[in-house]
């Protein structure tokens, strides 16, 4: 695990300024350390091991055959529950990710790549969303989990995640994690009818619901609760990623008929959150499906 003094310095070497070498071919870059880095930062990072550079080659049909072994040969369920309430508890943003990962990788069918052939997108798999193969800086994409920005659906990043995850030890929610989660979700039920969800991310900030969160790691926690069900929208009913796999085309579909439904259709649209409004609250169903942990049942 990523300490937060390493994370510090890794937030002073992922800019824009510092990116290098960029392969626009592969799409993908490198970054160089700034000359303004401390040396004993520099000191730091080279005795931490951590690769600010590590170029991987992902292909489609192998990443799904990992992600299926992994779910198999390992129990990521519970420790991806505890670190997501840790998260909500704590401010560790290293914790969200998890739980997105664990639902989409326990679900995906085996299956190679089928393209979907729409000049709108980029070549995805229309069955789960990841590309053909792609490659990726897993230095920099294992920095963005650190720091809360998630990723949701069909990315190589969740192989990534859950490999990482599996090196963890001692990971346990706490009492008061499972009190800070419950009022968060208690705001949520009680929110005024037409609230939206950026009004929601407002009130949640105003109100310091959620300890050492900045507005990251909140709108990534409000879509990841939307996407686990337990914020509802009014498109799909009882609609969880916790519940079995969800195609790629099937939510593309869902999307694209809400943007069709925006008053303004420069809206930036995100499926499922942006069919919440206040009104509908919270889906308790789906919070005890969440709470169900492993050997400990926090139900009650």
């Amino acid at each position: 695990m990523i300490d937060e003094k390493m994370i510090k310095i890794l937030s002073r070497i992922y800019l824009y300024s510092n990116q290098e070498n960029y392969d626009f071919d592969k799409s993908v870059g490198t970054y160089k350390i700034p000359d303004t880095l401390q040396e004993k930062d520099v000191v730091l990072l080279q005795n931490s091991g951590v690769e600010i550079n590590r170029i991987t080659h992902y292909q489609h049909d192998t990443v799904v055959k990992e992600l299926r072994k992994l779910i198999a040969d390992n129990d990521i369920r519970e420790i991806s529950y505890h670190l997501f309430l840790k998260a909500i508890g704590t401010g560790f943003q290293r914790g969200l990710q998890p739980i997105i990962s664990y639902s989409f990788a326990a679900n995906i069918p085996d299956h190679t790549f089928e393209p979907f052939e729409d000049k709108r997108f980029r070549n995805p798999c229309r069955i789960c969303g990841m590309p053909k193969e792609s490659w990726e800086n897993d230095g920099k994409n294992l920095y963005d989990l650190y720091i809360g920005y998630c990723r949701i659906g069909g990315y190589t990043e969740t192989l990534l995640d859950l490999q990482e995850v599996l090196t963890f030890e001692d990971i346990q929610s706490t009492e008061n994690d499972l009190k800070i989660f419950h009022k968060l979700i208690e705001a949520i039920d009680n929110a005024p009818e037409n609230e939206t969800p950026t009004e929601l991310l407002n009130r949640i900030s105003k109100e310091k619901l959620l300890p050492k969160s900045n507005t990251t790691s909140r709108t990534w926690l409000v879509r990841i609760l939307s996407e686990l069900g337990i914020i509802r929208n009014s498109l799909v009913a009882d609609y969880s990623s916790l519940n079995g796999f969800i195609p790629y085309w099937k939510k593309l579909e869902w999307e694209l008929e809400l943007h069709n439904k925006a008053p303004n259709h420069r809206t930036e649209v995100n499926f499922p959150l942006s069919a919440w409004r206040g009104k509908l609250g919270v889906d308790h169903n789906a919070v005890k499906q969440l709470l169900k942990i492993g050997k400990t049942d926090h139900t009650n």
